[in-house]
C-alpha cells in the first residue's frame, strides 16, 4: 500500500509541477496533438496546410482551393467550406480555427452548438504578429516549424539596425501606385531592417497613392513592388517606366510576396531576413 501511495503522490506532483510549467508558458498544451482541426480562415488555412500534418487536418475554406491563395499542396480528403455552420456538423471537428473579425456567424453557431472553437487575433503589426505566433503555439502545441519562426523572428527583431536619419530611403510601390506609409506592418519591416520609408516620411498614414513623378523626386534606393509581375497585369504598367526599369535592372528592387497581405505569420520572417540583407548590400556592408 506505501509503495502505491508513494506512486500516487509522485503522479500529483509532476502534474502539479506540469500545470504550473503550463502557466508559465514554459510548456505548451498537446491537448490537440491527435485533433481533427478545421479552419474558416484563409491564413489559418495556409497555416494548417504549411505546419500541420495532413491527417489531421478536416476542412479549410474554399479559397485555399484557388490557385491565387494556394501556397502548400491540398489533400484530397480536406473539405473545402464556405463557412457556413452546417458543414462543419458532420465532419466532427475537434478543434475550429477562425480569425478575430471574420466568419462570425459561423464561429458563434458552432459556439452554441458545443464545438471548439478558436479565435486567433489578426497581426497588423509586429507586435500583434509575435501574439499571433504564441496564440497559434499556446493552441495548436509544439510545432516545430511554428517554434521555428517565432525564435527567428524574435532573432532579427533583436539583431535590426537602429533607426537614423542616414538609413537608405525605400518606398513601397503596388497596383495602381498604392503605396504603405506608418502604421502598416509593411512599413514596421522596411524601418526594422533599416531603410527610412519614404512614403512615411511625406506624411503618408496607412495607405496612400503617390505618382510615378513623386517616385522619381523621392529618389529611393531600394523601390519595393508588392507581388508578383502577374499580380499586378494592367494596374502595374508602372514598372514598365524607363526610370522604374532601371530599378528592376540594377537590382535596386525588392518584392513583397503576396501571402504578406493576407497571412503574415508565414511571410513576414522571411521578409525581414530578406530585406536586411538588402540593406547589407545598399550601404556596403559583408
Amino acid at each position: 500500500m506505501n509503495k502505491y501511495r508513494d506512486i500516487l503522490r509522485g503522479l500529483r506532483l509532476l502534474s502539479s509541477i506540469a500545470a504550473v510549467l503550463l502557466m508559465q508558458g514554459l510548456i505548451s498544451a498537446p491537448a490537440y496533438a491527435q485533433a481533427r482541426i478545421a479552419s474558416l480562415n484563409l491564413c489559418m488555412d495556409q497555416i494548417l496546410l504549411q505546419w500541420v500534418a495532413p491527417e489531421r487536418i478536416v476542412s479549410v475554406t474554399w479559397l485555399s482551393g484557388e490557385e491565387h491563395y494556394r501556397r502548400a499542396p491540398l489533400p484530397e480528403h480536406v473539405y473545402l467550406n464556405r463557412a457556413q455552420a452546417e458543414e462543419l456538423l458532420p465532419l466532427k471537428p475537434d478543434l475550429i480555427l477562425t480569425g478575430q473579425y471574420g466568419a462570425q456567424r459561423a464561429s458563434q453557431r458552432l459556439d452554441q452548438l458545443g464545438l471548439h472553437v478558436v479565435r486567433i487575433p489578426d497581426a497588423y503589426n509586429l507586435a500583434q504578429l509575435q501574439q499571433q505566433l504564441a496564440s497559434l503555439q499556446q493552441t495548436l502545441g509544439a510545432l516545430p516549424e511554428l517554434h521555428q519562426q517565432r525564435s527567428k523572428l524574435q532573432s532579427l527583431l533583436d539583431q535590426a539596425p537602429e533607426a537614423a536619419a542616414g538609413n537608405p530611403g525605400a518606398l513601397i510601390l503596388s497596383a495602381n501606385n498604392i503605396t504603405y506609409g506608418d502604421g502598416m506592418l509593411e512599413h514596421e519591416l522596411l524601418t526594422r531592417a533599416g531603410f527610412n520609408n519614404l512614403a512615411a516620411q511625406q506624411g503618408i498614414q496607412q495607405l496612400g497613392r503617390v505618382s510615378l513623378e513623386q517616385v522619381i523626386a523621392l529618389q529611393p534606393q531600394l523601390l519595393v513592388f508588392y507581388g508578383s509581375d502577374q499580380d499586378f497585369a494592367i494596374a502595374h504598367l508602372a514598372e514598365r517606366h524607363p526610370v522604374l526599369r532601371n530599378y528592376i535592372d540594377t537590382g535596386s528592387v525588392y518584392r513583397l510576396p503576396q501571402e504578406l497581405g493576407f497571412c503574415p505569420a508565414l511571410a513576414a520572417v522571411e521578409v525581414l531576413q530578406q530585406l536586411m540583407e538588402k540593406r547589407k548590400e545598399i550601404v556596403g556592408q559583408p
